[in-house]
């Protein structure tokens, strides 16, 4: 059986629509993208192309001279460049027009619903942190970063002590709420370079990246202890609870991301079940 021909696609227009076919074409094994034009040598699109290992091109006449034999999509909406490009490459070889504007618009809504569908699949719902699958994907990011720079960093695990009881006295609306203001406290008493992930239920984690010392992990866990222990008010109701915290070392404690999880996971408990509202590790 013969192999599946691989078609060679030049984008003209980065502007256009550029960006959406490089970053939806880049992964598919039959089509590659051989070339990318805009008269703008900062068009996003040629910045991603450079990235990809894609030729750019500021020059129409270069870019068909040594992109071809290809089929070429004009976004830009200039007949004259699709005119042009026709008299090089031959009108089988040349979308522009009704065409390419409707190429354009569809590839730019697929990309947006496919960003749309990672942010779902990688976010919770409610809070709208990370949630458990991007929790670990940046954790394994961690690990790899630590083990090559040789630096430490801390896992805190987190759950909210008499969260159950405001859930079941005010109700689903004022527990939902809870979590929401809870989300915000911890990600206000962290550095923007840290994860904050809801891992279920009034689990929370955090990846505390690059602990140059041994005070940083636990400033950062008294300052969300402190956080959590105002009081909430929720839907014109007030109440309040406390949070267990359970804290894990890399790579002292752990070199793998079950591992550390599950030893953040252990110490929160030692927490919770020796007084509550403190952090704990495991041995201490």
């Amino acid at each position: 059986m013969a192999s599946p021909r691989i078609q060679r696609i030049l984008v003209i227009g980065a502007g256009r629509g550029g960006s959406a076919m490089l970053e939806l074409f880049s992964d598919d094994p039959l089509i590659r993208v051989v070339g990318i034009v805009d008269v703008d040598p900062e068009a996003p699109a040629l910045a991603i192309a450079k990235k990809l290992g894609i030729r750019s091109f500021t020059d129409l006449a270069k870019a068909v001279e040594e992109s071809g034999p290809c089929l070429a999509f004009n976004l830009t909406g200039d007949d004259s460049i699709t005119d042009y490009v026709e008299s090089k490459l031959g009108s089988a070889n040349i979308i522009g027009g009704f065409q390419a504007r409707f190429i354009w618009t569809l590839l730019t809504r697929l990309k947006r619903t496919n960003e749309q569908v990672t942010e779902l699949a990688h976010h919770d719902s409610l809070t709208g942190l990370p949630n458990r699958i991007l929790f670990y994907d940046r954790l394994n990011q961690a690990i790899f970063r630590a083990s090559r720079e040789k630096e430490v960093f801390a896992i805190l695990y987190l759950d909210l002590d008499g969260f159950k009881e405001v859930n079941d006295r005010f109700g689903h609306d004022v527990g939902d709420a809870l979590l929401c203001e809870a989300a915000r406290r911890i990600r206000a008493s962290v550095r923007a370079s840290d994860t904050v992930a809801r891992m279920g239920g009034d689990e929370f984690t955090v990846i505390l990246c690059n602990v140059k010392t041994v005070a940083n992990k636990d400033r950062v866990a008294e300052k969300i202890i402190e956080a959590i222990s105002n009081p909430f008010l929720l839907n014109g109701k007030e109440c309040s609870v406390s949070v267990s915290i359970g804290i894990a070392l890399y790579p002292e404690h752990g070199q793998t991301a079950e591992q550390l999880v599950k030893i953040a996971d252990a110490a929160m408990y030692l927490a919770k079940h020796g007084g509550r509202n403190c952090y704990r590790f495991v041995g201490d």
